[in-house]
């Protein structure tokens, strides 16, 4: 069955997959996902790891089949190309915004103060009440 799906061009499947064709819609992704791994070599996301990268771009894709429209003369793969790489422009520029500043720098009140000597975290520190830093460090 996986032979058929094989033999037919992106548009067509893109087609049966709006019409709930979820084996061609699955195989159109997997089509494509060598594409969406060579977009994000060029990117880096602040705060997220390369495979956080790698579902942004299928995002795109998927909002490029969803969105494809074959009446405007294009073919599906540079329509999918572009919207996963404004997929992973977006994701991007909203991890690097400085509303989400904190979120990048935070410092977890679970962390060791010290890691090599005591097991104090800082929200041990911070709760002991103890504001002097002779006292802490004593």
């Amino acid at each position: 069955m996986n032979i058929i799906y094989e033999q037919l061009n992106d548009e067509d499947l893109v087609q049966m997959g709006r019409n709930g064709d979820s084996m061609a819609a699955e195989h159109l992704l997997t089509r494509y996902k060598a594409m969406v791994n060579l977009k994000t070599r060029a990117y880096f996301l602040v705060g997220a790891d390369r495979d956080d990268l790698i579902q942004e771009g299928m995002i795109g894709l998927f909002k490029a089949m969803r969105d494809f429209n074959d009446t405007k003369n294009c073919k599906f793969g540079y329509f999918a190309e572009l919207c996963v790489t404004r997929q992973i422009i977006t994701a991007v520029k909203s991890a690097t915004r400085r509303k989400h500043s904190p979120l990048n720098t935070y410092i977890s009140l679970n962390k060791p103060v010290y890691e090599d000597e005591s097991q104090t975290t800082y929200g041990e520190m911070i709760s002991s009440g103890e504001c002097d830093p002779e006292v802490l460090v004593l």
